[in-house]
């Protein structure tokens, strides 16, 4: 029987980010994405491995730099790549996030409270 990681990482993804998943049901041959955050327009293809090789440059980063309370984030750029990317912890993610819809539902509150 196939992995059903992958579904329950889509699942999981969508409830930390408060995003909806994108259910293909049996039309495997659409490519769309898994996750969709429209509250801050982000697109998430969730995928479940045995191993990626970024996963274990990010927890290097947490056991040699970190302490206790801090979050490692691991940057990387390829060769000729316009831009860079930030991997970070799921959870950290999802925390920020919650931050910053509570800091807008504060100043929508400030706005039309006059």
């Amino acid at each position: 029987m196939p992995s059903r990681r992958w579904k329950q990482l889509e699942r999981d993804a969508a409830r930390a980010l408060g995003g909806k998943r994108v259910p293909r049901w049996l039309d495997f041959g659409v490519s769309a994405p898994d996750v969709l955050v429209e509250a801050f327009c982000l697109v998430v293809d969730a995928k479940a491995h045995k191993k990626f090789a970024h996963h274990t440059l990010l927890e290097a980063v947490r056991t040699k730099y970190c302490e206790r309370e801090q979050v490692p984030c691991l940057v990387t750029k390829g060769a000729r790549q316009i831009g860079a990317y930030a991997t970070v912890p799921l959870d950290f993610l999802a925390e920020l996030l919650a931050e910053v819809r509570s800091y807008r539902r504060q100043e929508l509150g400030r706005t039309e409270g006059g």
